[in-house]
């Protein structure tokens, strides 16, 4: 797992993959944007070759790497906000440990408290809107 990538540190592991699950994407177009401009450099010097014909192969490249990686990129962002109902007693005669809802990526805590509404509000609300209205509107 990707747990093995990360150190431990103050930021809990939970968030740490979110981010890393988010970032992945962006750094291969990023990578992939870069190869292709170098190849067309090296291109350019053997022939000649007009800008419009690069740059029309560096949209496609990033067209397709953005619409290969949405629907991965859209369901961690729509888990930031999962959460599971833990602990609902069915009788009196259970004593339920830990009543309430709690985030699913981090069963420690509690949903939309503590970091998770922090993360929730502040990196996820604005992700949903890039990531789901934007695509649409683009195309």
């Amino acid at each position: 797992t990707v747990e093995c990538l990360f150190s431990a540190g103050p930021m809990a592991m939970a968030i740490r993959k979110t981010l890393f699950y988010l970032c992945v994407p962006v750094l291969l177009l990023v990578v992939l944007l870069f190869v292709q401009g170098g190849i067309a450099h090296c291109r350019a010097c053997c022939k000649p070759t007009h800008d419009f014909q690069l740059l029309d192969r560096l949209l496609g490249s990033a067209m397709v790497v953005v619409f290969v990686f949405i629907p991965s990129l859209v369901r961690t962002t729509f888990g930031l906000f999962a959460c599971v109902f833990v602990d609902t007693p069915t009788t009196e005669l259970y004593c339920a440990a830990a009543v309430g809802k709690y985030w699913i990526f981090d069963m420690d805590q509690q949903c939309f408290q503590g970091y998770h509404a922090r993360w929730a509000f502040g990196l996820g609300v604005p992700l949903l809107v890039v990531l789901c209205l934007v695509p649409p509107v683009a195309i």
